[in-house]
C-alpha cells in the first residue's frame, strides 16, 4: 500500500510517524531533523507526542495556542503538547518524560496548571505542584554550559 504524501508534508515533515514510508531510522531521524528545520518541534506517533528542544522561544505556548488546542480533535490540528490535555489528561494515566536542559519541566507545570479543571481542590493541587518547584531545585540541579540550573534527577 502506497502512502500518499502532500506538497505540506514533503517540505515539513510528516506530522505522525505512523505515516512516515518508509519507516527506517533514516527515514524517522530525517523526519525530525525537516520538521526541526520548520520549527515544528512536536511530532506525533501514534497518540504520543514527543518534542526536540529548539534551545529557542517559540510562539507556540500562548494563552491563544491553549485555546486553540482546547476541545479539538487529536489529529484536527499540527502536533503539540497542548492536544494532550483532549486526551483526559486528569481523568487517563499519562506519562512525561521530559528531558533537556532549558526550562521544559517549568513549561509543562504551567501548562498543566493553565489547562486543568478549576474548583478549590484543584486550585489547591495546582498552587502545591507550582510552589514545589524551587524545592526540588535546591536539591536536584546544578550549573550546564546551556543552563545556570538545569534539573539533575528524573521523576516517574
Amino acid at each position: 500500500m502506497e502512502v500518499k504524501t502532500s506538497l505540506l508534508d514533503n517540505m515539513i515533515g510528516v506530522g505522525d510517524m505512523v505515516l512516515l514510508e518508509p519507516l527506517t531510522e533514516d527515514s524517522f531521524l530525517e523526519n525530525l531533523k525537516k520538521r526541526f528545520d520548520h520549527n515544528e518541534i512536536y511530532t506525533y506517533i501514534g497518540s504520543v507526542v514527543i518534542s526536540l528542544n529548539p534551545y529557542r522561544s517559540l510562539p507556540i505556548y500562548t494563552p491563544d495556542k491553549v485555546e486553540e488546542y482546547r476541545n479539538r480533535n487529536f489529529y484536527e490540528l499540527s502536533p503539540h503538547i497542548h492536544i494532550k490535555r483532549n486526551l483526559k489528561l486528569f481523568i487517563i494515566t499519562q506519562c512525561l518524560i521530559i528531558i533537556g536542559e532549558q526550562k521544559a519541566s517549568k513549561l509543562v507545570m504551567s501548562y498543566v496548571a493553565a489547562v486543568c479543571g478549576k474548583g478549590q481542590e484543584v486550585n489547591k493541587v495546582k498552587e502545591q505542584l507550582l510552589q514545589s518547584n524551587p524545592v526540588l531545585e535546591a536539591f536536584g540541579n546544578a550549573k550546564t554550559v546551556r543552563n545556570d540550573n538545569s534539573s539533575r534527577f528524573s521523576l516517574y
